[in-house]
């Protein structure tokens, strides 16, 4: 008869004798009762291999970005961190050292903007206080938040490239993956940025000029069977795409808001005075 002893505590399968993991559901054989020494290993398991993982990827994406990317798409990904959690966790370490050097100073709202518009027949309809700081509510929260706003842009920019690339073997979820690791790289690269524009002035177009010498670098590495001017004609044609369906994206993103803006902050009479006036 089989002891408890050899069966999973998680799901309660049979194990071997000399069995170090479950081969259901992974969980290891060896538990133990919770100790200072388990949590002192946790901790350790959890933080230091996770940063390994981060270390080795942000190495890779600065020293052989092509290649890594290539090796990845083809299989090899155990060493590398998830490039979704990648993206999130830079840009979370960027709005953590942007909130710790920003001025804690009141948003200024633009009266005059806003004793302008309430003298129109529209304001009648609409609260305009209510409505602009509502839009800036936003526009701070996407800034200070640049993980999930670049995370909002890819899958348009994804789009482009792979229209861009179109000749190549790559789908479109795979060109998802690639920009998400690019877009992890500047975050990364936008890091010491964040001190330099703090404390000696506004480097952003520098910032910009120099992530896309990273990411035309990365792209020529990673199609180096084909000539570097070929890759670099298609980056640039990708980038052009990626505008253009960018301020396509933006205009529906501010037309929705606005829309829903209105609803929000519409006196009770705005829907029927619409519906007449049309």
């Amino acid at each position: 008869m089989i002891g408890l002893e050899n069966r999973c505590k998680n799901c309660s399968q049979h194990l071997l004798l000399n069995q170090k993991y479950c081969h259901a559901c992974g969980q290891k054989s060896d538990t133990h009762r919770i100790n200072f020494h388990f949590l002192l290993h946790e901790v350790q398991h959890g933080i230091l291999h996770v940063h390994s993982g981060i270390v080795f990827t942000i190495r890779e994406l600065f020293t052989r970005p092509g290649h890594m990317l290539r090796e990845y798409l083809d299989g090899r990904r155990k060493q590398h961190f998830p490039p979704l959690l990648f993206v999130l966790v830079m840009g979370s370490v960027c709005a953590l050292i942007q909130f710790f050097l920003k001025h804690k100073t009141e948003a200024k709202s633009d009266h005059t903007l806003t004793t302008n518009l309430s003298k129109t027949e529209i304001a009648n309809y609409i609260d305009f206080k209510g409505l602009i700081a509502y839009f800036e509510h936003i526009f701070e929260w996407l800034g200070g938040h640049l993980a999930f706003t670049i995370l909002l842009m890819l899958p348009i920019a994804a789009l482009a490239f792979f229209l861009g690339f179109r000749k190549y073997r790559y789908n479109y979820p795979e060109w998802l993956v690639i920009l998400l690791f690019l877009a992890g790289q500047c975050l990364t690269f936008y890091v010491p940025f964040i001190f330099l524009s703090h404390f000696a002035g506004n480097f952003n177009f520098l910032f910009f000029v120099l992530c896309w010498a990273f990411v035309t670098f990365s792209l020529i590495q990673l199609f180096n069977s084909r000539g570097k001017w070929y890759v670099f004609l298609r980056a640039c044609w990708s980038l052009f795409l990626s505008y253009l369906f960018s301020v396509i994206y933006i205009i529906f993103a501010i037309l929705l808001i606005t829309a829903v803006g209105i609803l929000l902050y519409g006196y009770d009479n705005i829907i029927p005075k619409i519906m007449n006036k049309l």
